[in-house]
């Protein structure tokens, strides 16, 4: 089975151009435009080979074609003539007192998570315009008066990742760290750069954004700042560098019961199993979640780790009583349960073993625990000298594999042939069982082609009727009235399509041949069950 203490996928990193902000701006973005253009037109008229890229290359370049888009939006925006409006000027706040008109991570002006992406560009395009006049207090404003270019940027910064554009985002923090006199707003942006580099998995420059934050404890991002950085090392493999880190994450912090379990790791992969067990993951366990969904999830994950952890200690009592805590609406209840299965069959009860996987099979029959839980199955029948129900047994679970390698199959035919975007946003189709979750690349691809169906809708759709003749009109700024566009937009999709068809593929071949080696298992658990019986049936 795969470790439970498997690293998450790292984040794609992007490697598009921007623009410099300042009191060129208007020049240098019109610079920038035409090598996008260039870019844009070598990719619609003439797209390179793409078979000697890394899929990491791959997906790269499909984020640049995508953000070339947006930019030439942008543009078009920012040259507009017509007065541009923010969406909700009011909504402007800040996590930091000095700059607490600047919008908060993760928030959106207007309302909220549904504003369009074509909204977002327009209001990236405003804060430019913005930012070449100086600032402007009908713009934003607060209780002590407009708001400094600084603060534009900040907010700039925000929108920019809102819209995916990770580069552009990373060098207006860049340009305010270099340029601001104001030491609240240069931590603040060294603490967004820190994010921003933490999700892209750059830790290196992640660590370096954030030794670069003052240590003032008055900064109320200042726990997330010190638990990303510890995170860092931990991905590192400085053990030592993350314990000390995460320790300075105080109780009070929402991100303290998470520094607790990435320093439990910490200790863990430094061979402190007492440190590990006794000082961190029991000490999360203890924890009341209440209300809180995320926390109670994080505890359960927790308990999983202490089982099989345990299980390997053969400290079977603890890890029945961890396992036994998790609940079935859990998402890692399959997961105890299969512990559950290897305790009993620790302790010598095969009975309850056999009860246990046989439930968890009821509950989730293509989950990969299912799937090996039926030879675990085998295995507590051959124990029991039942060689007649092992072999039984075994040949139910090939017969499983055979049902399970079919499906991915016909699946994967699918795929292959057209469906990959039916197949992505079918109700029904449980993705984390397939292990989707896992493949590197997979996640970020879903989330650049969701991007890419948010942008269509609002440009690109009235360019789905009659193409023989000129689109309808359209309100004011609108993007809907240029083909080229249209087009481009096309590419990127003919290219989302064909990563992830290649990603989703590649990914239904290995489970396929996982399911030959449980099969290959099964095989070998007759043969020897069979040579049992012989031998049982012959003995004086």
């Amino acid at each position: 089975m795969e470790s439970i203490f498997k690293n998450p996928g790292r984040w794609v990193k992007t490697h598009t151009p921007f623009f410099e902000i300042g009191s060129s701006a208007r020049s240098a973005f019109v610079r920038f435009l035409v090598v996008c253009l260039t870019l844009a037109s070598t990719v619609s008229s003439g797209r390179p080979e793409t078979s000697a890229l890394s899929l990491e290359d791959q997906i790269a370049r499909a984020q640049s074609e995508l953000a070339l888009i947006k930019t030439e939006i942008i543009h078009r925006y920012q040259s507009n003539t017509a007065e541009l409006e923010p969406s909700d000027p009011s909504a402007v706040r800040s996590s930091h007192p000095e700059t607490r008109n600047i919008v908060a991570e993760g928030e959106l002006s207007g309302d909220g998570a549904s504003q369009s992406m074509e909204a977002r560009l327009r209001e990236i395009a405003v804060l430019i315009k913005r930012l070449e006049t100086g600032g402007d207090s009908s713009l934003l404003f607060n209780e002590v008066g407009p708001p400094s270019t600084d603060e534009i940027r900040l907010l700039l910064a925000d929108r920019l990742l809102q819209a995916n554009l990770t580069s552009q985002a990373e060098q207006v923090l860049n340009n305010v760290v270099v340029q601001t006199r104001r030491a609240p707003i240069a931590a603040e942006a060294w603490f967004r750069l820190e994010k921003l580099y933490y999700r892209k998995g750059d830790y290196p420059r992640a660590l370096g954004a954030f030794f670069k934050i003052p240590m003032d404890k008055t900064f109320p991002w200042r726990q997330e700042a010190t638990y990303l950085a510890g995170n860092s090392d931990l991905y590192l493999k400085e053990y030592l560098k993350a314990i000390d880190l995460l320790g300075n994450v105080g109780e009070g912090s929402e991100y303290y019961p998470f520094a607790v379990y990435s320093s439990g790791l910490a200790y863990l992969n430094l061979g402190d199993a007492w440190s590990s067990t006794q000082l961190q993951f029991q000490k999360l366990t203890a924890l009341n979640p209440g209300e809180d969904s995320v926390l109670r999830e994080l505890i359960n994950k927790t308990r999983v780790t202490l089982g099989f952890f345990f299980i390997d200690q053969k400290r079977y009592s603890e890890a029945m009583a961890v396992f036994e805590a998790i609940p079935s609406e859990s998402r890692y209840w399959v997961q105890a349960r299969f512990g559950l299965g290897k305790v009993f069959m620790g302790i010598g009860d095969c009975v309850k073993a056999i009860v246990v996987y046989n439930d968890l099979i009821d509950q989730a029959p293509t989950h990969p625990y299912a799937l090996e839980s039926r030879l675990q199955i085998g295995a507590c029948y051959s124990k029991l000298s039942a060689y007649h129900r092992a072999v039984g047994s075994y040949q139910e679970a090939l017969k499983a594999y055979s049902e399970r390698s079919e499906g991915l199959k016909k699946l994967t035919q699918q795929i292959q042939a057209t469906g990959v975007e039916s197949w992505l946003f079918a109700s029904g189709v449980e993705k984390t069982e397939t292990g989707f979750d896992l493949e590197p690349g997979f996640a970020e691809l879903v989330d650049m082609y969701t991007d890419w169906l948010r942008l269509h809708k609002e440009i690109a759709e009235p360019f789905q009727g009659d193409k023989n003749h000129a689109p309808r009109e359209t309100e004011r700024g609108s993007l809907a009235d240029d083909k080229s566009l249209q087009m481009k937009m096309e590419d990127v999709h003919e290219d989302l399509i064909r990563l992830l068809r290649a990603s989703a593929t590649r990914h239904l071949s290995f489970q396929l041949a996982r399911i030959d080696g449980l099969a290959l298992r099964a095989n070998m658990g007759i043969a020897k069950n069979m040579t049992f019986m012989q031998d049982h049936e012959t003995a004086p």
